[in-house]
C-alpha cells in the first residue's frame, strides 16, 4: 500500500520514475532488515512470530543481525540522497 500510495503521489506530481524507486526502496530497506531483525530475536527466544515489539526482543538481537540494518539504513540513505541530488526528485 506505501509504494503505491507513494509511488502513485510522486508520479502525478511529475518526478523521474527512477528518482521515485530509489526513494521508495531507500524508505523500505531498512523496514525490512529491521523487521527481519525482530522476528530473528523472537526465534532465538522460542517465540512465535508476531507484529509486536517488545524490549525482551531488542535485548536479544544478535549482533550480526544489527549490523545488517545499520548497513541497510546507510544505504536506504545513500539511495535517497542519490534520488535527490542527482535525479532532483522534491525540487521545485
Amino acid at each position: 500500500m506505501f509504494w503505491l500510495m507513494g509511488g502513485g503521489m510522486m508520479l502525478a506530481s511529475g518526478e523521474p520514475p527512477l528518482g521515485i524507486l530509489l526513494i521508495l526502496v531507500g524508505i523500505t530497506l531498512p523496514v525490512v532488515t529491521a523487521n527481519r531483525a525482530m522476528d530473528n530475536a523472537r526465534a532465538r527466544q522460542g517465540k512465535a512470530r508476531d507484529f509486536t515489539t517488545t524490549w525482551e526482543d531488542v535485548a536479544h538481537l544478535s549482533t550480526c543481525d544489527v549490523v545488517v540494518h545499520v548497513v541497510s539504513l546507510v544505504i536506504g540513505i545513500a539511495l535517497a540522497v542519490v534520488a535527490v541530488t542527482l535525479l532532483g526528485v522534491g525540487g521545485a
